[in-house]
């Protein structure tokens, strides 16, 4: 059975706390399988982590993690998950999903820090806030070597 999920992405506001839904979304992925945060929650973050969000790209911005704006980092964020046909999809703006077991949240703006909250879809509490590297802390399976 797939583990549905999707990520939205939402400017960071004033007013607005990252445990709670925001109204304004800029853009919307379904994710059909391994929606966890284990797994999707860590490839996320780990794919964020060094990203920094601007407002134009300089010759010298050339060897950061860049996103010029939420549409850039939307854009790239699909370009990573999305390798063929099926499983990732770009949501019109609006859609509505009943069968998600988690909403993902990646709130971003131009100089400050990405954000992450979790929801859970089934009963919508909060499961986590945060930045990327404590995500990765708290869900990435640890294996003994």
């Amino acid at each position: 059975m797939a583990t549905r999920a999707i990520i939205r992405l939402a400017e960071r506001e004033e007013g607005v706390t990252f445990s709670e839904h925001p109204d304004a979304i800029h853009t919307q992925i379904y994710h059909h399988y391994d929606g966890y945060p284990e797994y999707l929650g860590v490839r996320l973050s780990e794919y964020l982590r060094d990203f920094k969000v601007v407002n134009g790209i300089g010759p010298k911005d050339e060897e950061q993690k860049l996103a010029n704006g939420l549409g850039c980092l939307s854009a790239q964020i699909v370009s990573e998950f999305k390798s063929g046909p099926g499983s990732v999809y770009v949501d019109q703006h609006g859609t509505k999903r009943g069968d998600l077991d988690y909403i993902y949240y990646v709130w971003a703006t131009e100089g400050k820090d990405i954000w992450i909250s979790i929801f859970d879809a089934w009963d919508d509490q909060c499961l986590f806030v945060g930045g990327p590297q404590k995500l990765i802390n708290k869900y990435k399976e640890k294996t003994d070597d």
